[in-house]
């Protein structure tokens, strides 16, 4: 690591390879490892070790695997880390679904909150839903009052917005049609 690296402030949980070491590596490491859920946390604990980055899930996704993660967050949120990232609880996939914001950049990760499939702006997969689908819906809702230019989903491509009102709109459609 060179000493002009900056350590970067989030990475999710992807399968631990040397490749993918490497990269973050180079990019200074990372301080936390943001979980959004209790599944698709892959290799965490391999992550947390190498670059001793402490692990971020809600205390409702904890699950064996997951005991001890190093910051269990409580409650309905929001909580904030720093004053760039907002974590937003979105509960519905799993009983602990937290989205990150990323407010800098106007960027949202969902992890599965959100997915987008084909020509549509978003989908929410309900056959794998582990909570309750009318409870993913209402915390769509509360994606409303964020200003985004991206959103970024658990599965498929990103999604871009020309402004809010672009985004809100699209948001209203989905609900709509669900």
């Amino acid at each position: 690591m060179s000493s002009t690296s900056q350590k970067i402030s989030y990475m999710s949980s992807p399968r631990y390879t040397e490749v993918l070491v490497r990269n973050i590596e180079n990019l200074g490491g990372a301080k936390y490892m943001f979980l959004t859920h209790k599944d698709d946390v892959a290799d965490h604990d391999k992550w947390s070790k190498h670059f001793g980055c402490d692990r971020i899930l809600h205390s409702g996704d904890v699950e064996e695997s997951t005991v001890d993660i190093e910051m269990k967050l409580c409650g309905d949120g929001p909580w904030s880390i720093g004053a760039e990232f907002e974590l937003i609880h979105t509960p519905g996939h799993t009983e602990g679904s937290v989205c990150l914001y990323y407010k800098p950049q106007k960027v949202l990760f969902t992890g599965d909150h959100f997915a987008k499939s084909g020509d549509s702006k978003f989908t929410i997969f309900a056959h794998y839903n582990k909570d309750s689908v009318e409870m993913q819906l209402d915390s769509v809702r509360k994606l409303m009052d964020l200003d985004l230019k991206w959103i970024l989903p658990g599965h498929g491509r990103s999604i871009q917005f020309r402004d809010n009102q672009e985004k809100n709109s699209a948001l209203e459609d989905f609900l709509a049609r669900n």
